[in-house]
């Protein structure tokens, strides 16, 4: 309302606005105080102000904000004014059915129109929420941000402005990350007060401890409190009949404004409930009781505390996993998994010498051989994670394997050892997976099976794995730092190695906008995931804004150690779409100690095949990308080998060998993706041209377009016209040109033809329109040009087709 006023008085209007209060509705004509030109003789007659304003109708808009505050003679005003002096006016109110019956009248009377304001959306509440803290937030706090205000705009900004001047947003090299809960303004707080302004005390205690519980047993709230809460829409249901308060800001409120007295008490008696026999099936309530413990300095029992510090370090909250572990330690300074969960927590925080400190200590209290195991188990994450140096990871694990003979330890230690060797680029033995996954241990070994089968396969023996992974019971999954993220991405890759791009795409996707409502931490994961899609399937420079965010965001946050990977497969798609410098900046930032690691190596080496290439050392860039092939075989990553092996096949360089490897690979892995790549190679090996055409449009079916194009541009050069007519040829060209129109920045390894016999955008709908059959005046028309121009834009089409008339045109863009 003050923006439309200031642009009114731009204008050259006038504009008073007059804002209803719960403060001034006891005020006769209070409203309209402030307004300049009333007198304060004017002030004490309705009737006066109402002719006051008549006089100036014609350069007057009036402007009512909270209209069902207003007291009843600012109402009555506001009335004639609309309704006898028909002044323009533009009033607010929450919602239409708590306006006074007079505006009801005027509306049901004609006088005035509602304009619903709806929410925004939440890409645009996303773009607001960087707009008011003037840069960044983490992913985290984006998240809390929005649950704690929706898309509200006005919720948002004040929010942003309480969090912002209590201390709670800080920026941070990964960008403005959130400190405890978000508070509201000062001037938001008053508005939500007015909503518990006319309830008993009583009422608002009993509200106060359903904002301290989050969801709290319905009989633990007096049937009058429960009555008057609901009736001023206070409070809703959950799915088990518990209660919760209906706006996330009421608890901040609530909580903040009671006395510490109060506080005190409630705290306690929140504590009770949430500990009694209502919540013994609810583990939720439970850590809650734990939480409210801990955030309020009461009495715990530290095994609760450490299921809180676990439950938290599997959910990713390593803020809390850290303070709940302190706490422990506080009391126990050599309990040993409260050492091993901080340290787990300290090392994502990127806190190294606080984890280093804890796990220095672990080691040497750690005495049994399941003490031992949890211990390496738990360096070797940090290490080979937050260090990027999978070969001391592995050397961890390896020590701790000499020295425990219990079987489960072994078993444990010996899944950690193949997950460590692959990350090292080191040939590993295949895992064994038990036969139940017994303890957080146990399925984190049944995860590093799952993910091994994904790089090293067979993929028949993961799917028959993943259900599974997916009967892991919650509670050990809980404890595993992202384990549900692991298990949904073994799904997707396993999905991708199928062959079918398009699908993958719709899971990758569908996954980060789930974690961008509800797991924020593994969004870098996700996003590497579908960069790395994009980039060797379709568009490079999708792939490379994509992979910028998920470096970013794995920079902040990475349970998985794929910030490496992450700015290498930058740097390639940097490279891919012209940006050199950027590319080997990328490169250089990925730490020596990550050099080993697979996926850097691969991308890496494609970075420097993609170089030799651009500068026609094309029998150099195919050896490259061969050597690397094999090394990818020999450390068993055997479906990025056959990927790098697909890249020469596309070149159409060493045809035989990379054949012969891709064969190799999939025999080896199976899936339909290194059957469809196998097809590819042989066909260019044998030079079977119809084999080619059909594997092009298979490409295409299933979303690698890369490929797809590729063949098509391979095939529209063959000479030889007994198996490849010239009608074909330019159709296959034709097929690979509008490929490049839709996708340019696509990653081809195959020589690119000459620019001039591409067509333009504009030149192709053209032609399309043309062959469908329309009059140069109707593609005029269609595309609101000159004939004259589509003329000449259908000559130029023609003439970099190879065509002559409209029914040759019509022939070619049959196929």
């Amino acid at each position: 309302m003050r923006l439309t006023r200031a642009q009114l008085l731009e204008a050259g209007a006038r504009a008073p606005l007059i804002v209803g209060s719960a403060a001034g509705a006891s005020v006769p004509l209070g409203a309209f105080a402030g307004v300049r030109d009333l007198s304060p003789a004017a002030l004490e007659s309705p009737a006066v102000v109402v002719d006051t304003f008549s006089r100036r109708r014609s350069e007057t808009v009036l402007l009512v904000d909270n209209v069902d505050l207003l007291d009843g003679a600012s109402l009555y005003v506001v009335t004639q004014l609309i309704s006898s002096t028909q002044i323009p006016a533009v009033l607010t109110v929450r919602d239409l059915d708590s306006a006074p019956q007079d505006i009801h009248d005027l509306y049901d009377s004609g006088y005035l129109t509602e304009l619903e304001l709806s929410a925004l959306s939440e890409a645009e509440a996303r773009l607001l929420i960087s707009s008011l803290i003037g840069g960044i937030p983490t992913p985290r706090a984006e998240v809390e941000i929005l649950a704690a205000a929706g898309t509200n705009p006005l919720h948002l900004r004040e929010i942003i402005r309480g969090t912002l001047d209590n201390g709670g947003l800080i920026e941070t090299p990964h960008g403005w990350e959130i400190n405890g809960p978000p508070a509201p303004s000062q001037r938001l707080t008053g508005l939500v007060a007015e909503r518990f302004s006319h309830l008993p005390t009583t009422t608002i205690e009993a509200a106060t401890l359903i904002a301290l519980t989050g969801e709290c047993p319905s009989a633990a709230i007096s049937t009058d409190d429960r009555n008057a809460l609901a009736h001023a829409d206070l409070i809703e249901s959950t799915d088990c009949g518990w209660l919760r308060l209906s706006r996330p800001l009421d608890a901040h409120y609530l909580i903040s404004h009671a006395s510490s007295a109060l506080r005190h008490e409630v705290v306690h008696r929140a504590i009770r409930v949430l500990s009694g026999p209502a919540a013994e099936t609810r583990p939720h309530a439970q850590r809650q009781a734990t939480l409210l413990a801990l955030d309020h300095g009461c009495d715990f029992a530290p095994h609760s505390m450490m299921a809180l510090a676990e439950y938290a370090l599997g959910s990713f909250d390593a803020p809390l996993a850290l303070r709940a572990a302190t706490a422990v330690l506080e009391h126990e300074p050599d309990h040993l998994p409260a050492l091993i969960t901080g340290g787990l927590a300290a090392s994502l925080l990127d806190r190294t010498s606080t984890a280093d400190s804890h796990f220095d200590r672990a080691k040497r209290i750690a005495h049994t051989d399941a003490e031992k195991t949890s211990v390496a188990l738990a360096y070797a994450q940090h290490v080979g994670i937050r260090h990027s140096d999978a070969k001391t990871a592995l050397q961890t694990v390896q020590d701790a394997l000499a020295s425990v003979h219990d079987e489960a330890s072994i078993a444990h230690l010996q899944g950690a050892s193949v997950r460590w060797a692959a990350v090292a680029g080191q040939a590993h033995d295949t895992i064994t997976t038990q036969r139940e996954s017994r303890g957080h241990e146990g399925a984190m070994s049944l995860i590093t099976a799952g993910v091994s089968g994904v790089v090293s396969g067979p993929l028949q023996q993961t799917t028959t794995l993943l259900p599974r992974l997916r009967q892991v019971p919650d509670e050990f999954l809980a404890l595993v730092p992202g384990g549900d993220t692991l298990i949904e991405l073994t799904e997707i890759m396993a999905l991708s190695y199928s062959g079918d791009v398009l699908a993958t795409r719709r899971r990758l996707r569908q996954a980060i906008t789930s974690a961008q409502d509800s797991n924020p931490e593994s969004l870098g994961a996700w996003e590497y995931a579908l960069g790395f899609l994009e980039f060797f399937s379709a568009d490079a420079e999708r792939a490379y804004n994509i992979g910028q965010s998920a470096a970013s965001h794995l920079a902040w946050r990475d349970g998985t150690g794929l910030l490496p990977a992450a700015r290498a497969l930058t740097a390639a798609a940097a490279l891919a779409t012209g940006r050199s410098i950027e590319a080997r900046k990328g490169l250089d930032s990925i730490p020596d100690a990550a050099a080993s690691d697979p996926k850097v190596v691969m991308l890496r080496s494609w970075v420097e095949a993609w170089q030799a290439n651009a500068e026609r050392r094309a029998d150099q860039s195919a050896d490259l990308l061969l050597d690397t092939a094999n090394w990818l075989m020999s450390t068993q990553h055997t479906y990025f080998g056959g990927m790098i092996a697909h890249c020469v096949a596309r070149m159409g360089r060493r045809p035989f060998e990379s054949a012969a490897l891709l064969r190799s690979a999939s025999t080896i892995a199976g899936g339909g993706l290194l059957q469809l790549f196998t097809s590819h190679a042989d066909a260019v090996a044998n030079s079977d041209f119809e084999r080619l055409a059909q594997v092009a449009a298979d490409a295409s079916e299933l979303g690698l377009v890369t490929t797809a194009a590729d063949t098509r541009l391979w095939l529209s050069a063959v000479d030889e016209r007994r198996k490849v007519s010239a009608m074909a040829a330019r159709r296959h060209l034709l097929a690979a040109d509008e490929m490049r129109v839709a996708m340019p920045t696509m990653a081809l390894w195959n020589a690119q033809p000459d620019r001039s016999t591409l067509l333009t955008e504009r030149e192709h709908r053209v032609a399309r329109l043309a062959a469908d059959r329309y009059s140069s005046k109707e593609i005029a028309e269609i595309n609101d040009v000159s004939v004259n121009t589509v003329t000449n834009q259908l000559n130029a089409a023609f003439r970099k087709l190879g065509v002559s008339s409209r029914a040759e045109l019509r022939d070619l863009f049959r196929a």
